[in-house]
């Protein structure tokens, strides 16, 4: 099996085309990330003349959090939530998201990618709340902002040399867009920003992003051994319905989770190949993919 025997191969398959299947992964994140700030928009109620926005301060993660095991999940629920005063914070993480994550997604696998973002949400909530914690001051933090900072470092490990239109005018490489998020993060982590009246950043969450990047990418890190938690697979619910609806009316064993779990594999070694060449793979690599060309062909034939 050749890399042109797979969708994206295909001279009629294009980012732009494979980004608006609805079963990708940033796709997907993106919408509940907007549904999420419609329904905290929808539902917000009125309180001594002010507008409450609940269910921000519900999903919110606080200097609280960290000492209340049993609200462990807003380290997770934050970072879907965006400040309701704007559509600003929801639209800059949302063109990153869009931007960065369809090529991370692809070279990392759908589930991969998802256990990726949601990790690296998980890290820069602990690192928000242990901060309040530390330092005393109370209050809480919303947003994507961290998991959209690891994608796009990430994003320019994978693809240094890629230009971005900086503001959608200026080109740059995305090795130096990388960095310039960093140092100015660091910068901002130092209290510098904060001194020209600039708050409500939470640059360490920001940071903590970065670095969970670089180490994935350094360590060459894979976050499979997630699955046991589900990560990954709730995306795929409606597929495993679907198997489940076929078995059910056959009464026959079907194959087909093992078999999504070696095509994701083949994806992501294949799309591997298309960026670095055939000679960048592994022995553990070409094996996995000889496998699964092997039992393409014995389906083929049956």
């Amino acid at each position: 099996m050749g890399i042109y025997d797979r969708d994206y191969g295909r001279e009629e398959s294009t980012p732009w085309s494979r980004s608006q299947n609805p079963r990708d992964i940033t796709i997907i994140l993106l919408i509940i990330n907007v549904v999420v700030f419609l329904a905290n928009m929808i539902f917000s109620t009125r309180s001594e003349g002010a507008r409450v926005y609940w269910l921000n301060d519900l999903l919110a993660v606080d200097d609280k959090t960290l000492t209340r095991p049993w609200m462990w999940w807003q380290f997770l629920t934050y970072g879907f939530a965006h400040y309701s005063q704007g559509v600003r914070h929801l639209l800059f993480n949302m063109i990153g998201l869009y931007v960065f994550g369809r090529d991370v997604e692809r070279r990392l696998g759908r589930f991969e990618f998802l256990r990726f973002y949601l990790v690296a949400i998980f890290i820069g909530g602990v690192v928000a709340s242990t901060g309040r914690v530390l330092t005393g001051v109370p209050g809480s933090t919303i947003g994507a902002s961290g998991a959209v900072v690891a994608t796009v470092v990430l994003f320019a490990c994978y693809f240094p040399n890629r230009e971005i239109l900086l503001m959608f005018v200026f080109p740059i490489k995305a090795w130096v867009l990388a960095v310039f998020y960093v140092t100015t993060d660091l910068i901002g982590a130092a209290g510098f920003w904060e001194s020209l009246g600039v708050t409500g950043t939470a640059f360490e969450v920001h940071l903590a992003g970065a670095f969970f990047a670089l180490g994935y990418y350094l360590l060459n890190w894979n976050l499979r051994w997630l699955n046991f938690l589900g990560v990954g697979g709730i995306a795929d619910i409606p597929a495993k319905m679907r198997q489940r609806s076929r078995r059910m009316k056959l009464k026959l064993h079907d194959p087909e989770k093992k078999l999504e779990q070696e095509a994701e594999e083949a994806d992501r070694i294949l799309a591997k190949i298309h960026d670095q060449g055939e000679s960048s793979l592994t022995s553990a690599e070409r094996k996995i993919l000889e496998r699964y060309s092997r039992r393409q062909r014995e389906r083929r034939n049956q």
